[in-house]
């Protein structure tokens, strides 16, 4: 449940994660990005990363679409970020800084959404990733401001001054593709990326794997809401782009389909994302090699009027090293086809 309180005069509530039936911040910015109120959006945080960014950007896109303007200021210290991230920042806010100073960690995370009239302030632990979103134990406090007092104004002040500061220091820049390069090819800034792990442990409590000496969360936590509105409209027995997506498609092609998301899946499961390499030498594996086979796919997997394949670039034509990853109904289908090998075995 949301716990609200007054601190002289501003309403607080507070964002406890991973309970489902606390607010966690990804529903909280969900909430704050479609309210008409606010048209301004300003993210500080100490790393950002595609797993994040791929989540939000449907909302950042609704925000900026409806005339809002949306900035972020992120660092790259302890290894946190990823080339992944860095890019898509670029991309998904009308302007990126990226903040370094090799005298301290930049750390902070903290989001601003704000109107003439209103602002919601979300001081916290989560950075913008898939875990800071929804997933991780993260806690933090969200101020609802009310811009015609003068209490509300001031707070509201004092954190944009703080913003304000960091972007006016000789330790930020802003963020361009060739100063992203520039980092990635620079030893001296541990950069990573999000296409393959760090280290191959293998996952508790699995076959030849060591058990886990602690037991399992009896609480209900916040699902992945990976964006899509192709599993809507599946749900409503339509598809994304028109019409049904296996249409024509014979049994051994929706058992394809399965197949195919369901290795999509496990391969971003194992590697933490997936390129556009990657996921067409999976297709032409299964549905054959040369453009003929893999075309018979492109109802399926072809951009935002997919129903399987979500691509986390807004606009232009992907290239090999382009992420790309599962909608909600490509997760679905390859759970539902795993389960029904599983119970084949069985």
């Amino acid at each position: 449940m949301a716990r609200v309180g007054h601190t002289d005069g501003v309403k607080v509530r507070m964002l406890f994660q991973p309970f489902k039936d606390d607010l966690c911040l990804y529903k909280e910015l969900q909430l704050a990005l479609a309210d008409d109120r606010f048209m301004n959006l300003t993210i500080v945080v100490a790393w950002a990363k595609e797993s994040g960014l791929r989540r939000i950007r449907p909302l950042l896109s609704s925000f900026r679409g409806r005339g809002g303007t949306a900035r972020i200021i992120l660092g790259i210290d302890e290894g946190g970020a990823s080339i992944e991230g860095l890019r898509s920042a670029i991309s998904d806010f009308d302007q990126a800084t990226i903040l370094y100073d090799t005298s301290g960690t930049f750390h902070p995370k903290l989001y601003i959404i704000s109107g003439e009239t209103a602002s919601v302030i979300v001081v916290g632990s989560g950075n913008m990733t898939r875990g800071g979103l929804f997933e991780n134990y993260e806690a933090g406090v969200c101020l609802d401001l009310d811009l015609t007092q003068d209490d509300d104004i001031q707070v509201h002040e004092e954190v944009t001054r703080y913003t304000q500061r960091l972007l006016e220091d000789s330790t930020s820049l802003r963020l361009t593709k060739d100063l992203v390069q520039q980092l990635w090819d620079d030893t001296r800034y541990d950069i990573g990326t999000e296409a393959s792990p760090k280290h191959k442990a293998i996952p508790l409590n699995q076959p030849g794997g060591p058990p886990s000496v602690f037991g399992a969360s009896k609480f209900a936590k916040h699902q992945d809401p990976a964006p899509s509105s192709a599993a809507k409209a599946q749900q409503s027995g339509g598809s994304v782009g028109g019409g049904n997506a296996a249409a024509g498609a014979g049994a051994s092609d929706i058992d394809k389909r399965g197949e195919t998301a369901w290795r999509h899946k496990r391969f971003i499961q194992e590697h933490g994302s997936m390129s556009r390499a990657d996921s067409v030498k999976i297709r032409r594996e299964i549905y054959g090699l040369g453009r003929e086979g893999v075309q018979r796919t492109v109802v399926l997997f072809n951009g935002r009027n997919s129903i399987l394949w979500m691509e986390h670039q807004i606009a232009g034509k992907l290239s090999d090293d382009d992420t790309v990853g599962l909608t909600d109904e490509g997760v679905r289908i390859a759970e539902l086809w795993q389960a029904s090998q599983t119970a084949a075995d069985t």
